[in-house]
């Protein structure tokens, strides 16, 4: 599980590896505004979000997410590598600039420099590929008491969610990354199916199960 490359870049079907950068400006369709939506309200839904909270989310690219579940908390500082992205999230960012700070971070090099009581990411742990260190560093970054919150799809041996060439992790095992938290010291771990995606690869329909995993430090 740690063969994948940086988030600042993608593969695409068209052709050679397309970064993330160069596709930040069209990245906002349709579909992935269903998607945040989808994803805030099942956060929502299996966390009990505080308005006073301050939250860090992972991999925002364009800050859709953070957008969707922003105003159910006090903060929420969007972090990403990809500087194309997090220019984009920049600009929907200032629409409410004391809620929302955007930042140049990896994760997987070094924790928060100030402890945050939720971290969620979304569709951003299978492009990361030392995983043990980001959810190290996510631990170490959160208050007593604090959630994390990781929405991937399901283990996709036969890369049918990606173009081939795709070098990130086919999918994320959710019950290998359950323990791991556990492991990590989370209670109350639990993931659930949220959402189906389809994927259409050689002419074939491949469905993609989305999980969301959640758990909590001791208060």
């Amino acid at each position: 599980m740690h063969h994948a490359h940086r988030h600042g870049h993608a593969h695409h079907a068209d052709g050679p590896v397309i970064s993330f950068d160069e596709r930040a400006r069209a990245w906002d369709t349709p579909e992935r505004h269903r998607r945040a939506r989808v994803v805030a309200e099942a956060i929502a839904a299996n966390i009990p979000l505080d308005g006073a909270w301050d939250a860090v989310e992972i991999g925002c690219g364009t800050g859709l997410l953070s957008l969707q579940v922003g105003p159910r908390l006090r903060h929420v500082l969007l972090t990403d590598v990809s500087r194309g992205m997090l220019d984009v999230a920049r600009e929907h960012a200032v629409h409410d600039p004391e809620r929302y700070t955007v930042a140049e971070h990896d994760l997987t090099s070094a924790p928060l420099a100030q402890p945050v009581d939720l971290a969620f990411t979304a569709m951003a742990l299978h492009h990361i590929a030392d995983l043990t260190a980001l959810l190290t560093h996510v631990r170490a970054g959160l208050n007593p008491g604090g959630w994390v919150a990781v929405v991937d799809i399901d283990a996709d041996p036969d890369n049918t969610f990606h173009p081939d060439g795709f070098a990130g992790h086919h999918g994320i095992d959710r019950d290998a990354l359950t323990s791991h938290l556990r492991e990590l010291g989370f209670a109350d771990v639990t993931a659930r199916t949220i959402d189906t995606l389809v994927r259409v690869k050689n002419g074939q329909e491949f469905e993609h199960d989305v999980f969301l995993a959640t758990g909590h430090l001791p208060a």
